[in-house]
């Protein structure tokens, strides 16, 4: 259970979060240096934030009649934009925007209880085309808070796949995934 959810724009020095989330979920911006808060969207029912530097928006993931449907929030952050709405059954979470902008990571969750990193394609998203590739499958274990390293080539995250919560490194040049940790009581 996630108490929170935050993106930071790094260029305007603002943190975007959600509040109001028993209820309809208010989207919000505060300014770093000023310390103003700003309401963007009330009752969107979008949680999962995300900040594309490429072009400053803001995704992020309604949830509504049991279905999550993925939106593209661009400025000034006021109106959202469907882009992929999931079969009933599947849901994503923990998502993250290449440094480029070009690709978006996410945890997918489906009803028998399997847990998948994937990776989509953000120009083909915003055309209309609704596919995704399964980076690593941790069964039934969840992969958590994967973001991308600052050059783009790795993913970095957790997850209690090995029995404990460990950190996990997904090298996108080679395809491969590999633990960084090792502890055996968990992090």
């Amino acid at each position: 259970y996630y108490v929170c959810t935050l993106a930071y724009d790094p260029a305007t020095r603002t943190i975007f979060y959600v509040t109001d989330n028993n209820h309809w979920r208010d989207v919000h911006a505060i300014d770093v240096n000023t310390r103003r808060t700003r309401l963007l969207l009330k009752d969107a029912r979008v949680g999962d934030l995300a900040f594309n530097r490429a072009d400053q928006s803001l995704w992020g993931v309604q949830r509504a009649n049991g279905l999550s449907t993925l939106v593209r929030i661009p400025p000034p952050y006021t109106v959202w934009s469907s882009v992929f709405t999931w079969p009933y059954g599947k849901d994503i979470y923990d998502l993250d925007v290449s440094p480029d902008g070009k690709l978006l990571v996410a945890a997918l969750t489906e009803v028998s209880g399997r847990q998948k990193l994937i990776r989509m394609n953000v120009e083909k998203l915003l055309q209309g085309e609704q596919s995704y590739e399964t980076l690593y499958d941790f069964e039934y274990s969840s992969p958590a808070n994967f973001i991308f390293t600052q050059d783009g080539r790795y993913l970095i995250g957790s997850s209690f796949y090995s029995g404990v919560s460990n950190i996990y490194r997904y090298d996108l040049v080679r395809n491969d995934i590999e633990v960084m940790s090792n502890a055996e009581t968990g992090f």
